[in-house]
C-alpha cells in the first residue's frame, strides 16, 4: 500500500495551515508504532504519526477517546526534547514521502526538527538539532544507518513511486480506526488470550464430558446382561469364559465365578448411571462458565478503553484475587475541615476517578497546583470560604511536595479529561499564590482517610 504523493502534498498543505503555531501537549504512544501529539487549545484534535510499515502516515484527526500512553525509551527521550512545544513549518519533500517540521520547546526554548520518513516497510521518526545533527531516532536500519551526533542524510530515492491511495476524510477515519485496533491487540493481547483460553477450555471440557457420557451409556447395558445371565444360569459358582443366553454369547472373566462376574456388571452399570447424572451437572456448570467468559468478552469488545481497563483489572488473575484481599486502587482520599469535605487524589488513577467518575456536584470547587503534576482536589462546597480555599490550596502543595507555589481553581464543570490518565484541561480558572503552608494544615493533612 502506497499513498499518492500528489494527493498527500495537498493534504499536508491544508493541515499545515491549521496547526501552524499551535501548542502541543506532551506526546504519547497509541501503540508501539503510533505516536500521538495532542493540541492544548484545539479540543479533541490530535496529530498522529503512524509508523506501521504497511502504510505509514502522518495525519490530523478528531478523537474524544480516552487512552493511556504506552511507554518505551524513545518516548522518554522524545518527551525530554520535545515536551510541551509549538509546531511550525510542516512540509512534505517534493520527490519523496518524507515530512519535516520545526518543534519549538516551550520549556527549554530549544528548536528541534522532526523528520518523518513515511517510506513503506522502512518508516522512521528522527529528531534533529538546529544544525541538523541526529539527536535520536525511533528505528535503526542497515539500509539507512543513523548515528547520534552526526549529520542527517536523506535516504536514497532514485525515482518517486506514485501510489494509488488518495487522501480523503474517509481514508483518514479508516486509518485511525485501524491504528486503534492495533493498539487494542497490543495492549490487551494477554487478557484476550486469557478469555479465549477460558472459552476454549470450557468447550474442551464439555466435549470430554460428552465422551464420558457416551461411554457410560454403553456401560448401562451391563445391567441387562447381568439380569439375563442370572435368570438363565443355575450354577452361579461355576467358572466359565462365556455364557450363552437366548442365542447371545457373553464373554466373562473365567478367573471369577459367574456370580462375581454379574456383580461386576451391576457395578459397571451403577457407575455408568452415576457418571451420566454427574455429567449433567458438570455440563451445566461448564456451559455457565463458558457463557460468563463469553459475556465478559462481548462486553470487553463493545466498551471503550476506560472500561476495558476496569474489566482487565476486575477479571484478570481472578484466582490470585480470591486468595488476597481486594484493594481498590482508584479511590481518592478525604479530609473533614469543620464539616466541609475536601477530596483529593494521590496518583493519576485516583485523580481521574475523583474528577471524571465520582458523582459530585458540578458546581463544587476543583483545584490543582499550577504547571506541575500533583493532586486533583474537590471542595464539597459550591461557595467555599476563604479558609477552605486556602486550606485546599495548601493540601495541593503538600501533595506535590512543595512549600510554596501557585494553585489553580475553578468549578468542577469547567474541567474535562485530557488524553493521558489523570490529565485535566481547564476551561477557565483563578490562581491562588502561596508562600508557605500553615502548621495547622500540615496537621490536618495527617487525618486524611481513604474512601471506601
Amino acid at each position: 500500500m502506497r499513498i499518492s504523493h500528489s494527493s498527500y502534498q495537498n493534504y499536508i498543505v491544508k493541515i499545515a495551515k491549521e496547526i501552524e503555531g499551535e501548542k502541543l501537549y506532551s506526546p504519547l504512544l497509541l501503540s508501539n508504532k503510533v505516536l500521538v501529539l495532542p493540541f492544548m487549545e484545539k479540543a479533541k484534535t490530535i496529530l498522529v504519526i503512524s509508523l506501521n510499515p504497511k502504510c505509514p502516515l502522518l495525519y490530523l484527526t478528531q478523537s474524544d477517546k480516552f487512552f493511556s500512553s504506552f511507554e518505551n525509551t524513545f518516548l522518554a527521550k522524545f518527551r525530554k526534547h520535545i515536551g510541551k512545544s509549538l509546531i511550525t513549518n510542516l512540509k512534505l519533500k517534493e520527490d519523496d514521502l518524507i515530512l519535516t517540521c520545526v518543534i519549538h520547546s516551550i520549556e527549554n526554548e530549544d528548536n528541534y526538527k522532526l523528520v518523518v520518513e513515511l517510506i513503506p516497510n522502512s518508516p522512521n521518526l528522527i529528531i534533529l538539532d538546529e544544525n541538523e545533527n541526529v539527536v535520536d531516532y525511533y528505528f535503526s536500519s542497515k539500509i539507512h544507518p543513523l548515528i547520534r551526533g552526526e549529520k542527517y542524510i536523506l535516504p536514497n530515492n532514485e525515482k518517486l513511486i506514485e501510489g494509488d491511495i488518495r487522501i480523503s476524510d474517509e481514508f483518514i477515519t479508516k486509518k485511525y480506526e485501524e491504528d486503534l485496533e492495533i493498539r487494542t491487540k497490543e495492549k490487551y493481547a494477554d487478557f484476550l488470550k486469557f478469555l479465549n483460553s477460558k472459552i476454549k477450555g470450557t468447550e474442551k471440557k464439555i466435549s470430554a464430558i460428552n465422551e464420558d457420557v457416551e461411554k457410560a451409556e454403553k456401560n448401562l447395558l451391563y445391567r441387562g446382561i447381568a439380569d439375563d445371565i442370572l435368570s438363565n444360569e443355575t450354577n452361579l459358582k461355576a467358572h466359565k469364559s462365556s455364557v450363552i443366553v437366548d442365542g447371545k454369547t457373553y464373554h466373562i472373566d473365567e478367573s471369577k465365578t459367574i456370580l462375581e462376574n454379574t456383580q461386576n456388571f451391576y457395578k459397571k452399570a451403577k457407575k455408568a448411571k452415576e457418571t451420566i447424572e454427574r455429567s449433567k451437572l458438570n455440563i451445566e456448570n461448564a456451559k455457565n462458565e463458558q457463557a460468563m467468559y463469553q459475556k465478559i468478552l462481548d462486553e470487553f469488545i463493545a466498551t471503550d478503553e476506560y472500561h476495558k481497563d476496569e474489566l482487565v483489572h476486575l477479571y484478570s488473575n481472578s484466582k490470585k484475587k480470591k486468595e488476597t484481599k481486594k484493594t481498590v486502587v482508584n479511590r481518592p482520599w478525604k479530609i473533614n475541615l469543620n464539616g466541609t469535605i475536601i477530596y483529593f487524589g494521590r496518583n493519576a488513577s485516583q485523580n481521574d476517578y475523583l474528577s471524571f467518575v465520582m458523582k459530585l456536584d458540578r458546581e463544587f470547587t476543583w483545584m490543582h497546583i499550577k504547571d506541575k503534576s500533583g493532586a486533583h482536589l474537590v471542595i464539597a462546597n459550591r461557595k467555599p470560604t476563604e479558609n477552605e480555599l486556602l486550606t485546599a490550596a495548601e493540601i495541593a502543595l503538600i501533595c506535590s511536595h512543595s512549600s510554596a507555589g501557585e494553585v489553580s481553581y475553578t468549578k468542577k464543570k469547567n474541567v474535562r479529561r485530557g488524553h493521558v490518565l489523570g490529565e485535566a484541561i481547564l476551561k477557565n480558572h483563578t490562581v491562588i499564590k502561596l508562600n508557605s503552608v500553615r502548621k495547622e494544615t500540615a496537621e490536618l493533612f495527617k487525618t486524611a482517610v481513604r474512601l471506601d
